[in-house]
């Protein structure tokens, strides 16, 4: 006797098993089309409202690379040493996080403000010249993590200097980003756990007005999980037409706002393009809807069949 045969006849019997109960469920949506298509769209509304914020979200970060004001820091020395000035130089030269450098001598300094003053004669009365030296540093990444490290590298090179950054606004962009992401993620998740409650209700719904053939099917000795099958690919039909409402919803909203916002970003000079969803995101979103209608019909369909007679 071949092993192999019972083997394959009960792949076979649980594929058509699971092929029956499909086509059960999908009929079943196909005879009231109305309720199906409204769940749908609850969750599809669901799917799209936190995807089209995240998409605004990303796009709002990476619009703030396009303005034209690069991190700089000054590194303020008064009477340096010429040990000072060479180990400051070699660090500067040798540190992959700056992008470029320049030194402005005090002399200069002071030559390039004298020419700047409407009478320049008004610093003929200083005896020495008050300014700094400064030599110009520009980072070569805008992350503050980086900016901040090369800030330290510095002090520690040039102990007796004063150095001043201006990357605060960069540190003030990063954490509205991360403080939108937890709101983002914080509403997302509330309307995940509303989406699966409203699934698991109309799940159960669903499989009370089945009672009699529940009933009929237990006497027959069908099991729970043979019960509840049909529900459960009715969730995944659901989670699958919404997953794609929202892709559809996140497409629709996204276009409808790319020309005022370019237009908005092109009044403040920014060559700035909004950026579509990308088929990550597209799949991202199917396997949400596809998870959410599966967990809200297995809990439907639980909690049903355990008080069903």
């Amino acid at each position: 006797m071949n092993p192999e045969r019972p083997l394959a006849g009960r792949l076979t019997g649980w594929l058509e098993s699971h092929r029956d109960a499909a086509r059960r469920s999908l009929r079943r949506r196909l005879q009231s089309p109305v309720l199906s298509l409204i769940s749908i769209a609850v969750l599809g509304f669901i799917l799209a409202l936190p995807a089209y914020l995240w998409v605004l979200l990303d796009n709002a970060r990476s619009l703030s690379a396009h303005v034209d004001h690069d991190p700089r820091i000054a590194v303020y020395l008064d009477g340096p040493d010429d040990g000072d000035i060479a180990r400051l130089e070699d660090l500067l030269d040798d540190n992959g996080q700056v992008e470029r450098w320049s030194r402005i001598e005090a002399d200069t300094a002071l030559e390039e403000y004298r020419a700047g003053l409407s009478d320049p004669g008004l610093l003929d009365w200083l005896d020495d010249n008050p300014l700094p030296e400064v030599v110009d540093v520009v980072p070569a990444s805008t992350d503050p993590q980086r900016v901040a490290a090369l800030r330290e590298a510095l002090e520690a090179a040039a102990p007796g200097a004063t150095i001043i950054s201006d990357d605060e606004w960069m540190r003030q962009l990063d954490s509205l980003h991360a403080l939108g992401l937890r709101i983002l993620a914080v509403l997302a998740g509330m309307l995940g756990l509303g989406a699966v409650l409203i699934l698991a209700l109309a799940s159960a719904s669903e499989l009370r007005e089945r009672q009699e053939e529940i009933a009929i099917s237990r006497i027959s000795g069908a099991t729970h999980r043979f019960l509840r099958r049909p529900s459960l690919y009715g969730g995944l039909f659901t989670g699958l037409g919404g997953g794609v409402m929202a892709v559809l919803l996140l497409l629709a909203t996204t276009a409808a706002s790319r020309q005022p916002l370019e237009r908005a970003a092109g009044a403040f000079d920014l060559d700035f393009a909004l950026r579509l969803p990308e088929p990550g995101h597209v799949l991202a979103l199917l396997a949400a809807g596809l998870a959410l209608g599966w967990v809200g019909a297995r809990l439907g369909s639980g909690h049903a069949l355990r008080d069903a007679p």
